[in-house]
């Protein structure tokens, strides 16, 4: 690789050498966790000047914040195949093990670890809440593709964000001890749960709530 393309110079541009950064930034941090992902660790991998890496991330908290949106497509991506590898007939127990499936990847599995680690970081705190504000867009998007026919519901907005803590909380136990059959059963009681909180409060017809019911 020639010297201006690993420096950000006319052979690469900023934009090729940011995303190299990233790439290597998120392969750092699924292969050896935050502990590992150093800036020199970064710089290393993504073959770049230490004045190139400091340019696009001033701090290690910037450049691991910065890792989220990475984290977040990949997770997407995960959610897709998921989805794409068939599954239950019922589409909320599909949507929501395909939901389960993408917790299990090592990168959501990441983006946890960089939680964790801000509880006793107050900068990387601070740089993820904002990260993680403009990744919220792509997750929601991502839950209407899975949920969206059930946002005629009052619950809708409710049972979105308690499935966003169960698939969380899941993904953190499954770490410590997998169990193909528990999982099963969980989604398929919390699918049940979902379904019975949906159609509980379904909004009623405008026409119906002028006539009283």
């Amino acid at each position: 690789m020639s010297r201006t393309a690993k420096t950000g110079g006319p052979a690469g541009g900023a934009d090729s050498t940011r995303s190299r950064i990233l790439d290597a930034a998120v392969e750092c941090l699924i292969e050896t966790g935050v502990a590992g992902t150093t800036t020199l660790a970064v710089q290393h991998r993504a073959e770049v000047s230490r004045g190139a890496l400091l340019h696009h991330f001033p701090t290690h908290a910037s450049l691991l914040a910065a890792s989220v949106a990475e984290l977040v497509r990949r997770n997407e991506r995960a959610v897709s195949q998921g989805r794409a590898g068939g599954g239950p007939a019922d589409s909320l127990v599909a949507a929501v093990e395909a939901l389960a499936f993408a917790a299990r990847q090592p990168a959501y599995l990441a983006e946890l670890e960089l939680w964790a680690v801000a509880r006793t970081d107050a900068a990387l705190k601070q740089a993820l809440i904002a990260a993680e504000r403009g990744a919220r867009r792509d997750l929601d998007r991502v839950y209407f593709q899975l949920f969206g026919e059930w946002t005629d519901s009052n619950a809708y907005d409710e049972v979105v964000a308690l499935t966003l803590h169960f698939i969380r909380g899941l993904a953190i136990s499954e770490n410590l001890r997998s169990s193909p059959g528990r999982r099963e059963r969980l989604v398929a009681v919390w699918a049940e749960a979902m379904r019975t909180l949906l159609e509980t409060k379904k909004k009623m017809p405008a026409r119906q709530r002028r006539e009283g019911g």
